[in-house]
């Protein structure tokens, strides 16, 4: 009994650290532990289980974690590097607190959110619509709308 529960805590840790890291590894030595439990839940020994668990999990890490990594972790197709080409351009907001030049940022709401911002042009006051002209991190660049 108790080698069933240790596979089974096994099993659930690798799966619960997987879902926090997404590494592609845990779920893997996981699977291996599951195939360890079952083969505890028929009554094989403990070493037994524990090296088949080794050289399965060892085989899945191995063999379909290339695969997975492949399926999975697709490359973003966002040059965040381009300030000027994020998700944030040309959304519209309010001015919150007044908005100066990059010495005196101030912050926008935009769909319920509130942004640090600065303008490159004359200080806005707080109730003033504004568009994104651009974003770097989590400082927006704004203009005012006429």
């Amino acid at each position: 009994m108790g080698t069933i529960v240790f596979w089974l805590f096994i099993m659930l840790l690798c799966f619960g650290v997987e879902i926090h890291t997404n590494a592609f590894i845990s779920v893997f030595v996981g699977l291996g532990a599951a195939i360890a439990f079952l083969l505890a839940v028929l009554g094989m020994k403990f070493f037994p289980t524990a090296i088949i668990w080794f050289v399965l999990s060892g085989s899945l890490v191995l063999f379909l974690r290339p695969y997975a990594l492949r399926k999975f972790k697709k490359p973003l197709n966002v040059n965040l590097t381009d300030p000027v080409a994020v998700s944030m351009t040309n959304l519209v907001g309010v001015v919150e607190a007044t908005v100066g030049d990059e010495l005196h940022p101030g912050r926008v709401k935009i769909h319920g959110e509130l942004w640090n911002a600065v303008t490159t042009g004359d200080e806005l006051p707080v109730g003033t619509r504004i568009q994104v002209e651009k974003a770097l991190g989590t400082k927006l660049w704004i203009t005012p709308l006429s």
